[in-house]
């Protein structure tokens, strides 16, 4: 989900990460979906909500060297935000031609993801493995159409012969990708799952901010849509309690770590704190009166302290809950903070109040009122999306130099990911849907990006083309390939719909313990499952996809009857698997049916019936 800095994203790259990978693919039965009933994500819109991707990655090119791609949205280039084809104002959008015709002039490249994350996750979705010849890094919906929108970038130092680059990111484009997405599906006219691959601890958390507001009426206007837990857990980054009239008590926080450091609270429009905030050398700035009234603000400063409190409807996430927000900056020196509040007018009491950069490998923390959970980002609060969190499978892989890679002190295999957020929301609502393996997992890499900069993470047998991903960025964006099969099956799937089959098909073990919980959600992906569950949401007719020859009960046990609508004087039926292999024919004469034994292991085949009139293909299945 996010690299919080240089020192984390190393530990994670040394420790860390793989998808598309072998095992995470056993864990959840890929394999067996694909070799029971072919699917690739064909005639399926994969969105990607991230850093931008290296269209030039041979993942995203088809056999003819073609892009997969039908567009690419780079928000962060504003030199086509005049252009009459972009009506959003924002960034600038490239089309399948433009990306064709950039690849065949071999040109610099029309938009870039100098960092690996979004080319990465995109090849963990859709990638279709393309850069070796075994094609063992192919991505799990790997015939997709893809779109990528690159919305943001994380920042890294110089490496290599290459420049450094500032972080970026601005929330309010979040709901003007969404209506791009909107607009581009609906333009292909193609069924699709969008990800957006970010987010982190703070906000409201509630499901009400503008960008949940966005999120929600993507999902209803018939768009699924998938966010990470995030990678926060693990740490005491969450207090809580009651106050009450008159009341004082002090929040201490443990600021261990350099740099910045942000404290956002959350308390009742009907309240009202008053505010001081002491140093670790015992200075005390304040007290504040709180605003008066919604519309209200005190924002201060003070040097390397900034403090922003903020009536309920001037907050700084466009929340509809409510709530008032306390959001506090520290920038100076380490040591303990104390952030003192006094309960001068008390309705409710309660609040929320959280920090970032707070989690498992970091040492800043909550001193007191510590409640666990409650670290899932604000994104993934919304009410309608899909939020996924992460598992362990095989920490380990083997480098491109052949030197055994692995991680420790992060979870073993089947447990919980150390660094996955946990729910509930702030409203107190189940926050995620389901546990997926995502530690460690393989993806796309391009030349000269952060992410390939670092020899021990590319993967050994991969041209140099691949290399490992993890934590709750590598784990959404299977789910998201394995959504896109999900459509394949059934393209009328509503969101909703895909988001109870997931709950009703995931596992509980000895691991997750009894399901839906905080952690695990409803239990851990089960993709065979999960298809075999859609494949029966198709009726007879939607399965066979022909009126006038008809094979049933469709699946079947054991007896298929295939049966026309006229008086056939030949029938002649074969079965095929997925593969294409020839299993077995059958003959009939001056009839209308004909009873097979379907003595098959379980799966898809396609039925290929011909007689006078001509000649159907069917696909059945076989429980």
């Amino acid at each position: 989900m996010k690299k919080i800095s240089l020192s984390i994203a190393i530990t994670c790259f040394t420790i860390s990460l793989w998808a598309q990978g072998i095992p995470p693919r056993q864990e959840v039965n890929l394999d067996d979906v694909y070799t029971q009933y072919g699917l690739s994500g064909e005639n399926v819109v994969v969105v990607i909500i991230d850093r931008g991707i290296d269209y030039r990655h041979p993942d995203f090119l088809d056999e003819n060297g073609n892009t997969r791609l039908a567009y690419v949205y780079d928000m962060i280039d504003q030199t086509g935000a005049g252009d009459p084809d972009n009506p959003y104002g924002i960034g600038t959008i490239f089309d399948q031609a433009e990306i064709d015709l950039a690849l065949d002039n071999n040109d610099p490249p029309l938009s870039t993801d100098r960092g690996g994350h979004g080319t990465a996750t995109t090849g963990i979705a859709a990638g279709n493995g393309s850069g070796t010849v075994s094609g063992d890094f192919q991505g799990v919906a790997h015939g997709a159409t893809i779109i990528s929108i690159k919305i943001t970038h994380d920042a890294f130092p110089p490496f290599g012969s290459e420049p450094g680059q500032a972080g970026f990111f601005d929330p309010t484009f979040i709901p003007v990708a969404l209506q791009f997405a909107e607009d581009k599906i609906a333009e292909l006219g193609l069924p699709s799952i969008t990800l957006m691959n970010l987010g982190s601890i703070g906000g409201p958390t509630d499901g009400t901010s503008t960008v949940c507001q966005a999120i929600d009426a993507f999902v209803m206007a018939g768009n699924t849509f998938i966010c990470g837990v995030g990678d926060d857990g693990g740490g005491d980054n969450h207090a809580a309690t009651n106050i009450s009239q008159g009341e004082t008590i002090e929040l201490e926080i443990q600021k261990a770590e350099t740099g910045f450091l942000r404290l956002d609270l959350w308390y009742s429009e009907d309240d009202r704190f008053t505010i001081s905030i002491e140093r670790p050398n015992g200075t005390v700035e304040g007290p504040f009166a709180a605003p008066a009234g919604p519309n209200g603000a005190v924002d201060l400063s003070f040097g390397d302290i900034f403090m922003f409190h903020r009536g309920a409807n001037v907050e700084f996430f466009g929340a509809t809950s409510n709530r008032r927000e306390l959001l506090i900056d520290f920038t100076g020196n380490t040591g303990t903070y104390k952030v003192i509040l006094e309960g001068a007018q008390i309705s409710n009491g309660d609040f929320h109040a959280t920090l970032n950069p707070s989690f498992y490998s970091n040492n800043n923390r909550f001193l007191n009122f510590v409640v666990p959970g409650y670290s899932i980002n604000d994104y993934a609060s919304s009410n309608l999306g899909i939020t996924p969190t992460d598992y362990v499978v095989q920490p380990s892989w083997t480098d491109i130099n052949g030197v055994p890679r692995s991680i420790t002190g992060q979870g073993d295999p089947g447990e919980l990911w150390i660094g996955s957020s946990s729910s509930p929301t702030q409203d107190d609502r189940l926050g995620i849907d389901v546990a997926v393996p995502g530690e460690v997992c393989h993806a796309a890499y391009a030349d000269n990006t952060y992410y390939e900069s670092f020899p021990g993470n590319v993967l050994q047998n991969s041209n140099g083309l691949y290399g490992i991903q993890n934590a709750v960025s590598a784990a959404a964006p299977l789910l998201t390939g394995v959504i896109a099969l999900m459509l394949e099956v059934n393209p009328n799937l509503t969101p909703e719909e895909i988001r109870t089959l997931i709950h009703n098909s995931s596992r509980e073990d000895a691991f997750t313990g009894t399901v839906p919980n905080h952690d695990w959600g409803y239990g851990k992906l089960d993709a065979l499952q999960l298809i075999e569950d859609t494949y029966a949401t198709l009726g007879t007719e939607d399965v066979t996809k022909d009126a006038s020859i008809i094979a049933f009960p469709n699946p079947t046990q054991g007896k298929l009857t295939i049966a026309t609508q006229h008086l056939s004087e030949e029938i002649s039926v074969t079965v095929s698997n997925v593969a294409g292999q020839l299993l077995m024919t059958h003959k009939g004469q001056q009839t209308q049916q004909l009873e097979l034994d379907f003595n098959v292991p379980r799966g898809m085949y396609f039925v290929t019936v011909s007689t006078s009139e001509g000649k159907k293909t069917l696909k059945v299945l076989k429980d």
